[in-house]
């Protein structure tokens, strides 16, 4: 993955966190607090070093919400930190970078900056309002600590893995769940709880624990919009081909309706970690190997597709997190 791609996802991933994190606060403005919440359940070196100094999401929640109490008490406003909602901004619309929040990331992709979450949280830190220093002194993580160990991250930083060129329309991508590993087993490897974390499923029947089962595709996106699903795409058979308690589950996705269309394979892995479960998820479309035009077509349309194959993965993650959030 290239410097510049790296950070596009790595942008991608904390901006959905972070609205939907301040979906749950009843703002519509994300803010640089916001953007903290989300990198503490980033998969990546600047989700791994908060985790690793205590700044779980939990923990930051309430210090963001105790921040603004003590802000507000300044004005003679009196709040209930405690009175915090649920997750919604799948169900709405109309949410905004604040402009020191767009700097912030502006800032972490210039110079030698690389974009990825590591560099966001190095820049937060600097951001000069002093609002991230005062929450991160809250749950006691000294932002001097925490800048040097982010220092000594990028001195040791390792050249990424070239991804292998195959006939299958494939992608790979790391998060993080902030709840135990028999938690995250129990939503992932369970057919009837697909709809929670796969957009693509609405319902199931799932009353034999054996399988195969068939499914309905989603006609109706969370925000009451309907979704257009062509009518031999509406049935799907939904198969558990791996199931390895405590690490491996593989899903494989198929329209029987529509013989000639390619079906899906989701697998997870699953990896304890600190303050939750580090989950490896891989998305792979089953195609056969084309002759003459047909890789030729292919080979134009293979951004496309990586983009098509990013963009479900990113909502397979939101699903997964939202959960336990």
């Amino acid at each position: 993955m290239s410097r510049f791609t790296h950070a596009a996802a790595t942008m991608h991933t904390l901006s959905l966190a972070a609205m939907e994190e301040a979906s749950r606060f009843g703002v519509r403005d994300a803010d640089i607090d916001h953007l903290l919440l989300a990198l503490t359940i980033d998969p990546d070196t600047g989700g791994q070093i908060l985790r690793g100094m205590g700044a779980g999401l939990d923990t930051a929640r309430a210090a963001v919400a105790a921040q603004h109490a003590a802000q507000l008490e300044l004005v003679g406003i009196a709040s209930d930190p405690d009175g915090l909602g649920r997750i919604v901004f799948h169900e709405t619309s109309g949410y905004e970078w604040t402009e020191r929040a767009l700097t912030v990331l502006k800032e972490a992709s210039s110079g030698d900056r690389r974009g990825d979450s590591a560099a966001v949280l190095r820049t937060l830190i600097d951001e000069p309002s002093g609002l991230i220093e005062e929450i991160l002194r809250r749950i006691d993580v000294d932002p001097g600590v925490l800048s040097a160990r982010l220092d000594d991250v990028q001195r040791l930083r390792l050249a990424p893995q070239q991804a292998r060129d195959t006939h299958t329309l494939s992608g790979t991508r790391s998060l993080f769940a902030p709840a135990s590993r028999d938690d995250v087993w129990a939503l992932l490897s369970s057919a009837s709880r697909i709809p929670e974390w796969d957009p693509a499923v609405g319902t199931i029947d799932a009353d034999d624990t054996t399988g195969p089962w068939e499914a309905e595709s989603r006609t109706q996106a969370p925000d009451g919009r309907p979704v257009r699903v062509k009518d031999e795409f509406r049935r799907q058979r939904v198969e558990l081909m791996e199931c390895e308690r405590p690490s491996l589950i593989r899903w494989r996705f198929s329209y029987p309706d529509a013989v000639r269309s390619n079906p899906r394979l989701v697998d997870f892995e699953l990896e304890h970690a600190a303050g939750g479960t580090q989950i490896r998820a891989t998305l792979t479309w089953e195609t056969t190997r084309g002759r003459g035009g047909r890789r030729l077509v292919r080979a134009l349309l293979k951004p496309l597709h990586r983009l098509l194959v990013f963009t479900q993965l990113a909502q397979i993650e939101s699903g997964i997190t939202r959960v336990f959030r």
